[in-house]
């Protein structure tokens, strides 16, 4: 059997950039729209998840509606891949999803050991543009199957277990809490990336397209390139999949930006004399051991094992050196809600 073999671009030279202006760096940053009554008691039912009991189906059993269901998924439209759809053995819950519509719906009432094909019209808003409002076929494999049951959620027992308040209100109180500070942290890295946004937007460079290829097929490989693999899929079929991401056009342009800040952020740090302390490395070292739950001693012992990894350590830091020095000379205006 033959064997789709990944293409190895050879190194493209990264081209210099001339460094922007930051001077009348402004972005506006919209107001988030407020959570619904349903959003919220989503996200409480996802933080009570560890306390609810759970029964595996049997293989003759059928699934219902709402259950967690293991899947292995592809999609096809006028006989060619769908982009960005193939997933091996991952966790869903049937619920009803947007991009997707009658997908799940489709797979109640079928036992596990199964495998679906699902027609779906895909919406007017699919992310791939090409396959707006167009035909689409999902062959679905369900490998298991379990249903999901919550305590009483007014129990005390319960409301003690999860440690949110006394009574169902404080906890969803606090639950709607938590993601109003979520909000803000989102609002803060929209804010840097409209600003990165605007950085590259502003800076005198060509990004030669191998060197988004390069991007694009090591981002695929590290993803949908793996699950096709695993999924067995011809060797036609993965380079199908290899040549949807090349071509989509969201993802190039995705890719292309991100290169751009990366260049632009380079030209930056070399035009205004940016150094990089040692006080500022440990800073960061400190974060990485605590985010690791590790003693910076045990870090340290890590590191000179692994000098690649100090190495990209060094990229982190300078990274957020760089960012911090921009966004230091930008104005943010946030919408008021």
């Amino acid at each position: 059997m033959s064997r789709f073999v990944v293409p190895d671009l050879a190194e493209a030279k990264l081209p210099r950039a001339k460094a922007p202006s930051l001077e009348g760096l402004e972005v506006t940053v919209p107001a988030p729209k407020d959570f619904t009554a349903e959003q919220v008691q989503q996200r409480f039912l996802e933080l009570a998840r560890p306390l609810a009991n759970e029964r595996y189906r049997y293989p003759n059993e059928p699934v219902a509606w709402k259950d967690e269901v293991l899947l292995s998924i592809v999609g096809f439209s006028n006989g060619r891949l769908v982009p960005f759809s193939a997933r091996k053995e991952v966790w869903l819950p049937l619920l009803p999803e947007p991009q997707l519509p009658g997908l799940y719906e489709a797979l109640v009432g079928h036992t596990p050991n199964k495998t679906v094909a699902v027609d779906v019209t895909l919406p007017a808003d699919y992310p791939v543009e090409t396959l707006r409002n167009m035909p689409a076929r999902f062959m679905v494999q369900i490998h298991a199957a379990r249903q999901v049951t919550y305590p009483d959620l007014e129990s005390p027992e319960f409301l003690q277990a999860l440690g949110r308040g006394a009574t169902l209100a404080e906890a969803m109180r606090s639950v709607y809490q938590q993601m109003e500070q979520e909000t803000v942290q989102q609002l803060g890295l929209l804010a840097q990336q409209r600003v990165l946004d605007e950085v590259a937007a502003r800076t005198e460079v060509k990004v030669p397209p191998e060197l988004i290829d390069r991007e694009i097929i090591a981002r695929w490989n590290a993803s949908e390139g793996i699950t096709v693999r695993e999924l067995e899929l011809s060797p036609e079929q993965q380079q199908e999949s290899l040549q949807t991401w090349l071509r989509d056009a969201r993802t190039r342009a995705e890719v292309e930006n991100r290169l751009r800040i990366g260049l632009a952020l380079a030209a930056i740090r070399e035009r205004d004399g940016l150094t990089l302390t040692p006080e500022r490395v440990e800073a960061l070292l400190r974060e990485h051991a605590a985010a690791a739950g590790v003693t910076m001693e045990e870090l340290a012992q890590s590191l000179r094992a692994e000098p690649q990894q100090m190495a990209r350590i060094d990229q982190v830091a300078w990274h957020l050196l760089v960012v911090e020095h921009v966004m230091s000379r930008a104005q943010v205006r946030f919408e008021r809600a």
